[in-house]
């Protein structure tokens, strides 16, 4: 039972990736008064499957043994951090207490730096590597504050069990009552998951396109997979905590068009404002808000 429930929760969220890309595009051809995919079959509904059997079947770059372990190991990293993450919350027969889940999700997601160190390191190129040194950094300082969000949300529910948060929630969303947080835990979101505004360490003008510079075929395939089921787990801990349990499907598929929308609409920050951002603005606010949870 508990491979079959991996098989399919696997399977779930890859299908949700290669449509949420599907959307993706569309909604950006209409905001920028473009076309978006509309050829492959019926105005481009099979574009993503088409784009994966591309990616999977072309050539890949040849390097010695040694470099070419750390080369594959990087993408492969990071896929599986995103889909232990999927596969830690929706276990039922894992053995993981139902009380500690988002603990282990969120474990599991500070795991995500090695991918990237990896990749950044193997691909043996100093725009990757420039690439990973900001990636890693902005991590570390934007999960600090990701976590402390996280429990004054649970502190406030007074559980660590999701099914608790949606209880709390059932007469007044959290996001409602605490919408500065709210707002502030997005624009976090977006930065972990190196978003625009906040992709600076894919930063096409500097860095050509940062730590997967240097990756093609299947294995950038890994690496978009992955960095597109993380937006997808943001936005479904983001309804969790701030929008209650009910409709949660509809909901997390709203905050994921807030991403489209963001990327549509704002040019990226630069470096020093949002590292300055992340350590004199947000870390205070978060401390504040978690001090004045557990007063309250």
């Amino acid at each position: 039972m508990l491979m079959i429930e991996l098989l399919l929760s696997c399977v779930g969220v890859l299908l949700s990736i290669a449509f949420f890309t599907l959307v993706e595009r569309k909604i950006m051809g209409l905001m920028h008064y473009r076309k978006g995919p509309n050829k492959v079959i019926l105005s481009g509904v099979s574009q993503p499957i088409s784009d994966a059997a591309k990616l999977l079947t072309k050539e890949n770059v040849n390097y010695s043994h040694n470099k070419m372990s750390m080369y594959t190991m990087g993408p492969c990293v990071s896929l599986m951090v995103m889909l232990l993450c999927w596969g830690a919350y929706s276990h039922t027969y894992g053995g993981i207490s139902s009380t500690l889940k988002i603990l282990v999700v969120v474990s599991i997601m500070s795991l995500s730096a090695y991918g990237l160190i990896f990749m950044s390191w193997g691909s043996n190129s100093k725009y990757a590597l420039l690439g990973g040194y900001r990636s890693i950094a902005q991590l570390i300082s934007y999960e600090v504050c990701l976590i402390l969000f996280m429990l004054v949300m649970l502190y406030t529910a007074g559980s660590y069990h999701f099914t608790s948060l949606s209880l709390v929630q059932q007469n007044y969303w959290f996001g409602v009552a605490s919408l500065p947080l709210l707002l502030t835990w997005m624009l976090l979101c977006m930065a972990e998951s190196n978003r625009t505004p906040f992709d600076l360490s894919e930063g096409e003008s500097e860095l050509v396109s940062g730590f997967n510079v240097e990756y093609g075929a299947g294995l950038f395939a890994f690496i978009f997979i992955s960095e597109y089921g993380m937006i997808l787990l943001l936005s479904f801990i983001t309804t969790m905590l701030f929008l209650g349990a009910s409709v949660i499907l509809l909901k997390t598929m709203m905050i994921s068009m807030v991403f489209i929308w963001v990327r549509c609409s704002f040019p990226r920050v630069r470096w020093d404002m949002l590292m300055m951002t992340a350590w004199k603005l947000i870390l205070p606010f978060s401390v504040s808000a978690l001090t004045l949870g557990l007063i309250l």
